[in-house]
């Protein structure tokens, strides 16, 4: 693999995708051969959704993550589904990760890279096919189960009585396991009906928010890692914005503090989006530019930077909120929008809803800009 930095000319591809929805750059060419390119095409093709494959030659030190790259892509590109991105780990590894647009897959897609990551950490052309391939068996989660059996049991004894179950005779624990079932999939399904009949088992709840807990803080690592790589790389000459370049130290301070004192899912998001914040004020002072924090999608900042407006019923009123044009669409057709979930208990929650603070009052920034200054009014 070359030491070349990675430009990535994001119209070509999409022009790319457009013709079997898989993209192998050119220097990552000799990694897959024409047999399993045939075979990774097949399966894409295939695929009960839309799907879409990106082999790029990124690095944790990339001006650009694959999560950036797939949103650079699908401005030009404007097909929704499931991206993955297979790019280069460091040493002999590869991984793929996974971008979701308007695409609702109940974490099947991270749980797929999951296993196939694991199976072939060091075969980038098997990686990337297994990961299309259990993930297009619609059987991810009890692949997952099998891959990780150390992961999916979680020993849940209570006391020596064997007898009973959380202290209950078993006739009772079971009444009220099914009441409960009951009344916890009536919730789900009057708030959640528009992604369709999802009945999940709390263990298995507990391991796909897992997954996702995980996912969410290596991606904030690798992008925080990198914006303090590219600190260090850019020399700021004498003319250049200090306010920007005093911004863009700040966020990734930020970011690097709040990743060394929490593991929660909130926190690894929120240190996301500090990266990023951060990484657009270096680009900026790197131009000269002034700078403004641009909004995140309200209803999920993975989504990426709002581009519209759009109205959203709360507990407190009615309110016009940033975000995203998918979203935007969702709630045009009276569906709710792929709003962030956040794991609390045996259940997850819509982020707003978690109590998460400084994220939850500003919307990962949405609503308040200025993060950092609501950074120093939490508790330490």
């Amino acid at each position: 693999m070359s030491d070349v930095a990675y430009e990535p000319d994001a119209a070509a591809i999409a022009a790319d995708l457009a013709d079997d929805g898989v993209h192998v750059d050119p220097s990552l060419a000799e990694y897959l051969s024409a047999e399993q390119l045939s075979e990774l095409t097949a399966l894409v093709d295939d695929a009960a959704q839309p799907v879409f494959v990106l082999v790029v030659p990124l690095r944790y030190d990339s001006d650009v993550s694959g999560n950036q790259l797939v949103s650079l892509v699908h401005n030009q590109f404007d097909e929704d589904g499931v991206y993955f991105v297979a790019q280069h780990s460091g040493s002999d590894e590869w991984r793929v990760e996974s971008t979701k647009y308007n695409a609702v897959t109940n974490n099947e897609d991270a749980l797929a890279t999951y296993v196939a990551g694991d199976k072939y950490p060091s075969d980038l052309g098997l990686q990337v096919i297994e990961t299309v391939k259990v993930f297009a068996s619609g059987e991810a989660e009890q692949q997952y189960e099998e891959q990780f059996p150390e992961r999916t049991e979680t020993g849940t004894s209570t006391g020596d009585d064997s007898s009973q179950v959380l202290g209950m005779d078993p006739p009772v624990a079971i009444g009220l396991g099914i009441a409960l079932a009951v009344v916890v999939a009536a919730i789900l399904l009057r708030r959640r009906r528009p992604r369709g009949e999802v009945a999940l088992k709390r263990r298995a709840l507990r391991r796909i928010s897992s997954a996702q807990t995980r996912d969410w803080r290596r991606r904030a690592e690798t992008e925080t890692a990198a914006l303090g790589e590219r600190i260090q790389a850019l020399e700021i000459e004498h003319g250049d914005d200090g306010a920007t370049w005093a911004a863009a130290l700040d966020h990734y301070q930020a970011a690097t503090a709040i990743l060394d004192r929490s593991e929660a899912a909130a926190d690894s998001i929120g240190a996301l989006v500090l990266a990023r914040r951060g990484d657009d004020a270096l680009s900026a002072a790197a131009d000269g530019r002034s700078w403004t924090p641009a909004a995140a999608c309200f209803f999920n900042p993975l989504h990426g930077p709002a581009t519209t407006k759009a109205s959203w019923k709360t507990s407190a009123g009615t309110r016009d909120v940033p975000c995203c044009g998918a979203c935007r669409r969702d709630l045009g057709k009276r569906r709710e929008p792929e709003i962030l979930d956040l794991p609390t208990g045996d259940t997850v929650v819509h982020y707003m809803d978690a109590g998460v603070e400084p994220w939850a009052s500003t919307g990962f920034g949405a609503l308040a800009p200025d993060l950092l200054d609501r950074l120093q009014e939490r508790p330490r």
